[in-house]
């Protein structure tokens, strides 16, 4: 055995150690554990990323990934045939060769799987040693110590009831064979464990009341009883309640192995469900929850699915209703109440009383015309029985309550778009597949075989149909049709949006039907609003945004977006926000093109447009005041709903909005001159904001699209301002000569229009390179002559230039001469009220006063720094910040403190990626833990000792000489 995954995470080879190597990095077990559980099968980077990190991955997950990849690679011992790789890295992903004999999961299944086939051959003695076997191999919980994400849950849920069913099944065959205190020791340990398994309570009593301890059986139905009224507030369910009085009246049925039939007292027992699904995927935690609600035995229970049309709803009903229809032999009534069926009106509930009264027995002409009374009559009727009844595609509330049950033998499964809020029922939200699943759908739908030959293909598939179950059940029945077909040349008819919903339909299966049915609910101004979602291409919206784009006030645009939430055309996905899904989207965008004219769209977008570069303005006052731009293009058009009333708000939004704003940018780009003008407006706007905030990827794709409107424009002005932000891109990316280019380029362009200010601006630009490459005379040139031509015609941005000068002194060893103008800049930068600046030369100054020793007015800055950091969003100076205070903090033994700085300053550097900052930290922190005896101290020495040796590596002068000074 070498990898176990039931209960501790451990790898073992042949010479480990009792237990085995412990992986002692969390996410590194959530990355172990994800290959595990897909072992022999590609598991997707974007898989494991969100695993690990869920909705809120750090800039450097990828990279992170690839770390904790390397050091699980040396943990894993060899496989088999030395020629075969262990943990295989692809394009699509990384794989992990498990044989079925080296893990533990393997073989429990194989055992169980041995042992049910056994257990049909009536061989018991053989079932029993298999189970046995397949049990003794759990040493607790499934993956216990592995932090868990949502496909490490589902995997754990499905392992979890597995088990218990196992044990189950061990336990009937042990009372099969008269091995009742056997049973009964094991049955009293895993009840310890999962003390909800009514089950696993039932089989306990037995297993006591047949080895003749008749008062340990009442006693263990007592144990039951107080545990599910303690944890759930309920009693035990009708089957372990009929044990106890079984045992009660010491019923020789219970010493035999079989017991006797209920007598057939000639009541109908309608059986109207439809065919069990053939074809079912995932939902394992509604599955159980589903299940643990019904068995709760507490009332008739009653559980409403909701979900936006399409998205498996009635199929999990179905599964689940089958799953517990053993329960209710009294009948299964079934109903679709036509709720969003097109072209049809939802049933009355009273047309349904009287089919539900007729199936169970009453006589056509019995059955009451008046609804009070028919629906009376009907629970009636059901008092005394164990019906389960399904109410599929129900519109409201009001057309399910006269259906429910009042009986507490009976259960009731609803499903609807909407959420049935105002239902005495337990909700369960049904939501999209994740990739996994989709994938696993498209398999058992167009064959295993052709899915396995071309994996990334299906999961381009699975993405284009957005993980859609109805999609991609119509996307999996055109692929079985048609053998010929690839499905890589599928994936490519997909990507076609003009033709996707066309592709995503099959016999009487369409996409655009299902969506139809809700849009057709919708008032007047809703629809409106939900075909404009089909023409602004960004991830999601707000309030605000959706008044602008409609031209409407924010009270109309509430209430709108609450109509379209109800519908289920749209989703919220955070206070005040929402999105859609694309083929949603693309539904919207074919009614738009439908019912609106070119030129009101067009109109809509530019509203939508102006109010983010409005908002951009309104963020750039706040930060850089001094900068503010008026009249032109930068006239504030309407009122944005939105006030952004201090800078850490406005940075807050930009946080917020930028991967919109960044999508805005690329539809803007593809529009006419006037609204492709967007893209160079906010690489404008948010350029200072966007880099100190970290957010490179980003600005570069805002910058690539200015530059391309610029040009294709030919505005040499908004070309030479983008080719500045370029070249710094370009150095960031260690392409220094092509950042010197678009440096150069810019200054020529600058020169040639005249523009004595931005001439300035380009010098400094040079002079910021050449410091950077570490040519410090000629940068000082450069830097002198850009600082006294901008002072000469008055500019607002000496500051800047002025802050970079003492920069480049640091670098030249003056110090003194450094600080002196810091303070002088620092001194401009307050008059301006340039927020964004003050925070840059106070973490400058404080560096300065630490290499002078001048710890006390280091300190002071540097908290000032901090402060004015985190005000504006600043994550690359306010981990240098830190990282510098940390070095007073231990010239002070001030050691606690210090490892607190560079904890977080670790985790700052790895979310905008800066891989001196987070390799100069990780070095510090080893410091830091040396000198406090931390034991950890060796392992972050060899990780900064291993992120140096990279060549890539470029070094801060200025921080290298502070960090190893000799005070």
């Amino acid at each position: 055995m070498k990898f176990r995954m039931l209960g501790p995470l451990r790898i073992e080879g042949d010479d480990s150690p009792a237990g085995g190597a412990m992986i002692t990095a969390p996410k590194q077990r959530t990355v172990l554990a994800m290959l595990l559980a897909r072992a022999g099968h590609v598991v997707p980077i974007r898989s494991l990323v969100a695993e690990v990190w869920d909705d809120q991955p750090p800039r450097s997950a990828v990279a992170n990934l690839r770390t904790y990849l390397m050091q699980l690679r040396k943990l894993m011992p060899p496989a088999a045939d030395p020629a075969v790789e262990r943990l295989v890295t692809s394009d699509a992903g990384y794989l992990l060769r498990v044989e079925p004999e080296e893990f533990d999961l393997f073989q429990f299944e194989a055992l169980a799987a041995h042992a049910r086939q056994a257990l049909g051959r009536r061989d018991l003695s053989t079932a029993l040693d298999s189970y046995t076997r397949a049990l003794a191999l759990w040493q607790g919980m499934p993956a216990e110590d592995v932090p868990l994400g949502p496909t490490l849950r589902e995997v754990v849920a499905r392992l979890t009831d597995r088990y218990l069913s196992v044990v189950e099944e061990h336990a009937d065959i042990q009372l099969a064979l008269g091995r009742h205190a056997t049973a009964a020791k094991r049955l009293r340990e895993v009840i310890g464990q999962y003390p909800l398994r009514e089950r696993l309570h039932g089989q306990l009593m037995v297993a006591l009341y047949q080895s003749g301890d008749v008062v340990g059986a009442l006693d263990a139905f007592g144990a039951a009883r107080k545990v599910l009224a303690d944890e759930l507030g309920i009693d035990p369910g009708p089957d372990l309640r009929r044990l106890h009085q079984l045992i009660l009246r010491r019923d020789p049925a219970l010493l035999s192995e079989e017991q006797e039939a209920p007598a057939d007292d000639g009541r109908p027992r309608p059986r109207q469900l439809p065919r069990a699904p053939s074809v079912f995927v995932g939902r394992s935690a509604e599955l159980a929850r589903i299940h643990a609600v019904l068995g709760a035995g507490a009332g008739p229970p009653v559980l409403a699915l909701h979900g936006p049309g399409g998205i498996g709803k009635s199929t999990l009903a179905l599964k689940a209703a089958y799953g517990v229809a053993d329960r209710y032999p009294d009948g299964h009534l079934y109903a679709d109440l036509q709720g969003s069926t097109p072209s049809l009106s939802p049933l009355r509930p009273d047309e349904v009383l009287g089919r539900f009264l007729r199936a169970l027995g009453v006589p056509p002409g019995e059955v009451p015309a008046a609804p009070a009374e028919a629906a009376a009559l009907y629970q009636s009727v059901l008092a005394d029985r164990r019906v389960l009844i399904v109410l599929d595609n129900a519109v409201g509330a009001a057309q399910v309550t006269p259906l429910l049950p009042a009986g507490g033998g009976c259960a009731a499964l609803v499903t609807s778009r909407s959420a049935l809020t105002t239902l005495d029922a337990v909700p369960i939200a049904v939501s999209m597949f994740d990739e996994e699943q989709s994938v696993r759908m498209l398999a058992l739908l167009a064959g295993q075989a052709r899915v396995a030959a071309e994996t990334e293909a299906a999961a381009e598939i699975a993405r284009w149909c957005c993980h859609h179950p109805l999609a991609l059940r119509i996307a999996g029945a055109r692929l079985a049709g048609r053998p010929d077909w690839s499905l890589a040349g599928f994936n490519e008819r997909l990507s076609n949006q003009r033709r996707r919903l066309d592709e995503l339909q099959a016999a009487d299966l369409r996409v655009r039907s299902c969506f139809e049915v809700g849009y057709a609910t919708l008032t007047s101004a809703a629809r409106n609003v939900f075909r404009l979602f089909g023409v602004l291409e960004v991830p999601e919206v707000g309030v605000e945004l959706v008044a602008a784009l409609a031209d409407s006030d924010l009270k109309t645009a509430e209430a709108v977006l609450d109509e379209l939430v109800e519908a289920r055309l749209i989703e919220p996905v955070g206070e005040s926000r929402f999105r859609t899904h694309d083929l949603l989207r693309l539904f919207a965008g074919e009614l738009a093109a439908s019912h609106d004219s070119p030129a009101d769209l067009n109109l809509a977008v530019r509203r939508a447009l102006d109010w983010y570069l409005d908002l951009c303005r309104r963020l750039g006052d706040l930060l850089q005041p001094h900068l503010r731009a008026g009249g032109g293009s930068g006239e504030r058009r309407r009122d944005p709903g939105l006030v952004l009333r201090d800078p850490a708000a406005a940075v807050r939004w930009l946080d917020t909005e930028l991967r919109c704003l960044v999508a805005a940018a690329v539809q803007a780009a593809r529009g006419e001159p006037d609204t492709a003008r967007f893209a160079i407006e906010l690489m404008t706007l948010v350029k200072a904001t966007v880099m100190k905030s970290g957010y490179w990827r980003e600005l570069e794709t805002i910058a690539r699209l200015a530059i391309e409107v610029a040009r294709r424009d030919g505005d040499r002005g908004a070309e030479a301002s983008t080719l500045a932000t370029l070249g710094l891109l370009e150095w960031r990316a260690g392409r220094g000569e092509a950042a010197g280019g678009h440096l150069r380029r810019a200054l020529e362009l600058w020169r040639d229009l005249g523009n004595r200010e931005e001439e300035g601006m380009a010098l400094h630009n040079l002079g910021w390179l050449h410091m950077q490459a570490g040519d410090l005379n000629t940068a000082l040139g450069h830097i002198s002559a850009s600082l006294r031509l901008l002072k000469t015609h008055g500019s607002r941005r000496v500051g800047l230039v002025g802050h970079n000068l003492g920069e480049l002194l640091l670098q030249l060893g003056r110090d003194a001469e450094a600080v002196d103008r810091f303070e002088r800049c620092l001194t401009v930068r307050r008059a301006d009220r340039d927020l964004n600046g003050e925070s840059i030369t106070l973490a400058a100054l404080g560096r300065a006063y630490c290499l002078l020793d001048r710890r006390d007015e280091a300190l002071a800055a540097m908290d000032e720094a901090l402060a004015r950091c985190e005000e504006t969003g600043n994550r690359e100076d306010e981990w240098e910040v830190l990282l510098s205070r940390s070095e007073i903090r231990l010239r002070q033994d001030a050691l606690a403190a210090a490892e607190r700085d560079l904890v977080r300053a670790l985790e700052l550097t790895a979310q905008i990626g800066d891989a001196y900052g987070y390799a100069a930290c990780t070095r510090q922190l080893a410091r830091a833990r040396t000198a406090s005896g931390d034991p950890r101290a060796a392992g972050d020495a060899r990780r900064a000792e291993e992120l140096f040796a990279d060549p890539a590596m470029r070094l801060n002068p200025v921080l290298e000489r502070l960090l190893t000074a000799q005070v």
